[in-house]
């Protein structure tokens, strides 16, 4: 069984440079590294200090190709490692005790820096109990299975008390078997046998005397019967042949039932000593003979072949496992990528959308606003027209000095309008208001913005003295 947690060790060369003329760059082969199954993982030795791999790097990473070892680490959570022990007795011999823990590896790169291998360090833990050696000096061969609870509750004690402290490996108490020493394994065989054999006796000497009592009973009961008369004799004899027939088949089956209650306690025993362990059921058949040594060994071999076979095709199976669910998450995220995509652009379609109504709403508003601003202006242009037709119809334009020019430059914009002083043609015409009108009245595009206000236009009236003493 390779070792654990470090199942190998290979110690690497210098990686060689790829390319033209060896300007490529360097790359690990992948016959150099060794073949790890999916319960394990790679630690490498890079410039004195350990880094774990758990296929994420490529052969080409920098840290793998300055590595100078690698080690292949199993880290199966429960890994049962199984230590013996041998402890004195109060005879000749010793015991032996196979003592099971279940081993956790939680830091590679530390086991592998310190070397740490679970057999040794579990064997090195329990032999710092003193006690445990000695728990055996008072029992005898026979007292087998008062060792069996005395070790499992010690065992289970100490580590409660101590329990074992390995960086990196995380160590936990599953059970004790005492085995049965050969000598005493051999000795209750024949003690069985001999039992058995006895009772076969017993059950034969039994038989054999009832079978000449019966006999005897039979003859003195012919002797009366015959001088009872001979048809009684007949019948008598024929009883006693019915009666030790069946007292026959009795035996038989008593006999029988003896051998297969024999047969059940052997195979009790077989399967308490064996379990579920096919090496077991091997050493156990080459031990009582219906094996050779060399049948064993082609066997083990041939078992050992299987589980190995068994590993590989397992670890293949989860490595196809894990691509497919590699590829099942990349398809997946692709899918949720272009679905996020797809969203984020009817997003921004509409939000574009809005940003489009929302300018186009506000032209709206600019544009009444500024159709608001044009009537206003009109209706305060008309008004003070209508001022100045009533002071021009009541002839106060005589009596006061307007300033035409600058009243009309005011209303239409400066020299929109040529602009006399006499009479009546101070005032600008209909036709010149009304083209005026439209031309405030035309599309945005084609005239300035008004969106800003108008103030109202001031009249400049000076009024004319008639007390004026130069007038006089």
């Amino acid at each position: 069984m390779p070792g654990y947690p470090v199942v190998r060790t290979e110690f690497l060369q210098d990686a060689p440079s790829r390319g033209f003329l060896g300007l490529g760059r360097k790359r690990r082969d992948a016959d150099e590294l060794p073949k790890a199954g999916a319960h394990e993982l790679w630690v490498y030795r890079v410039d004195g200090r350990y880094v774990v791999n758990r296929g994420e790097l490529g052969r080409d990473d920098d840290n793998i190709v300055r590595a100078d070892c690698v080690s292949l680490v199993n880290v199966s959570r429960g890994m049962p490692v199984t230590v013996e022990m041998t402890i004195p007795s109060a005879e000749a011999s010793d015991f032996t005790m196979r003592i099971t823990f279940a081993c956790t590896v939680t830091d590679p790169a530390a086991v592998v820096r310190e070397n740490v291998q679970a057999s040794e360090v579990i064997l090195a833990y329990l032999q710092r109990d003193s006690k445990l050696g000695h728990l055996a000096l008072n029992l005898r061969m026979s007292d087998l299975n008062r060792l069996r609870r005395e070790a499992t509750g010690r065992i289970r004690a100490y580590t409660e008390v101590k329990p074992p402290d390995v960086h990196g490996l995380d160590l936990r108490f599953l059970g004790v078997e005492v085995l049965t020493p050969p000598d005493l394994e051999q000795f209750e065989k024949l003690r069985r046998e001999a039992e058995a054999e006895a009772a076969l006796k017993r059950q034969r000497v039994s038989y054999t005397q009832d079978d000449e009592i019966d006999a005897e009973l039979h003859s003195q009961s012919m002797a009366g019967h015959r001088r009872g008369g001979r048809h009684a004799a007949e019948n008598a004899d024929q009883e006693h042949d019915q009666e030790r027939a069946l007292k026959a088949q009795r035996h038989t089956q008593q006999l029988q039932a003896e051998q297969l209650e024999f047969a059940r306690r052997e195979v009790e025993y077989a399967f308490d000593a064996i379990g579920g362990d096919p090496l077991k059921a091997l050493i156990f058949a080459q031990a009582r003979g219906e094996i050779d040594t060399k049948d064993l060994a082609e066997r083990m071999v041939a078992d050992e072949r299987d589980r190995i076979e068994y590993n590989r095709r397992q670890g293949e199976l989860d490595r196809e496992d894990h691509r497919r669910q590699v590829t099942w998450t990349h398809e997946e995220k692709g899918k949720a990528l272009a679905a996020t995509r797809d969203e984020q652009r009817e997003e921004s379609s509409h939000q574009r959308l809005m940003e489009l109504e929302e300018k186009r709403a506000a032209r709206e508003d600019a544009r009444e606003i500024r159709r608001e601003n044009r009537e206003d202006r009109h209706k305060q242009l008309d008004m003070q027209l209508d001022v100045l037709r009533e002071l021009a119809k009541r002839g106060h334009l005589d009596m006061i000095n307007v300033q035409v020019d600058k009243l009309v430059s005011d209303i239409y914009g400066g020299g929109a309008l040529a602009v006399t002083r006499s009479d009546n043609e101070a005032l600008p015409k209909a036709e010149e208001i009304a083209s005026i009108q439209a031309e405030e009245s035309a599309p945005a595009e084609e005239r300035k913005d008004d969106s800003e206000s108008y103030d109202p236009v001031d009249v400049d009236l000076e009024s004319k003295d008639e007390d004026d003493d130069t007038g006089r």
